[in-house]
């Protein structure tokens, strides 16, 4: 009888260590959903920046990283600008940019949907040649990153108060809406976006004045492109590469934003294979320092 009471407390114990166990998982993972969908701060950023696809004079930790994609991210802002820089070291993402197009979408409403939002491809990702075959099937641009950075030719705007209709520039060319983008690979072969955007192409006048007080949404949608995993197309696979090097980036995590169902497509005028990713984030922008300056 004194064994059997002890192989009952026994189970009785077990059955509490194990619903215990089990109650502080889902409390860490509820916890771990909830920080994720939280509102991330934006940098106030003091020093000047040079958006050349360089990203060494970027000090800032990154504001957050898209583990699926290895994308991380920095978002900073001044009186004047939003200024976003996006870098991954993943080769599957780095095709997928450069050969499938990016697109960051910006909600001034701090909702996290495509509906009403400004938005940016760039870059567009290969038109269409002839005979609905992509330039972007070509296998130098599959094997070789800095050919496929060549090939970068233009970007699209859309959705801005200043644009009437979608358009595009080329690539280097200035635009109405006063938006600076570059793209490169820095001295480890990671890819390094960068943008630098007007407060007041997306914000009402009272707004950019205080930017503070406004809480934005930003999103990053990528491409699939034929060849890569999931895409439907036809093709040998892409190696994925390494995480990111935070030695020379930093550390933190990472944004990524694209015109995903359909938009990147009639505005670039690409053929999309496949279900993009998309990755949303609500930011609060930072307000100025006390004693700084109007203007820099």
């Amino acid at each position: 009888m004194y064994f059997s009471l002890m192989k009952k407390n026994l189970f009785s114990v077990s059955i509490t260590v194990v619903l215990a166990m089990g109650l502080f998982a889902s409390c860490g993972s509820a916890r771990n959903s909830q920080e994720s969908n939280l509102v991330q701060n934006s940098y106030w950023q003091k020093d000047s920046l040079t958006v050349n696809g360089d990203n060494t004079d970027w000090t800032n930790s990154f504001t957050f990283t898209d583990e699926k994609t290895g994308l991380s991210c920095i978002v900073s802002n001044d009186r004047e600008n939003v200024y976003v820089l996006a870098a991954t070291a993943n080769e599957t993402t780095i095709q997928r940019i450069l050969r499938g197009g990016l697109t960051l979408y910006i909600n001034n409403h701090g909702v996290k949907e495509e509906v009403g939002a400004a938005g940016i491809s760039f870059p567009t990702g290969n038109r269409i040649q002839r005979g609905d075959k992509l330039l972007n099937d070509r296998p130098e641009l599959q094997q070789n990153k800095q050919v496929a950075l060549a090939a970068v030719q233009d970007y699209s705007l859309f959705g801005f108060p200043d644009l009437k209709t979608p358009e595009n520039f080329d690539y280097g060319k200035s635009n109405p809406v006063g938006i600076q983008l570059a793209i490169g690979l820095n001295a480890t072969g990671a890819l390094v976006y960068e943008a630098a955007i007007p407060l007041t192409s997306f914000l009402n006048k009272a707004a950019a004045l205080n930017p503070g007080r406004a809480s934005i949404a930003l999103g990053f949608v990528l491409e699939n492109v034929p060849g890569q995993p999931g895409s439907g197309g036809r093709g040998g696979g892409l190696s994925i590469g390494g995480g990111l090097g935070f030695g020379s980036f930093g550390s933190g995590g990472g944004v990524g934003l694209s015109i995903g169902t359909g938009s990147l497509g009639r505005i670039g005028g690409g053929n999309r294979q496949g279900k993009p990713t998309k990755i949303w984030k609500e930011m609060m922008l930072s307000r100025p320092p006390a004693n700084t300056p109007s203007s820099k």
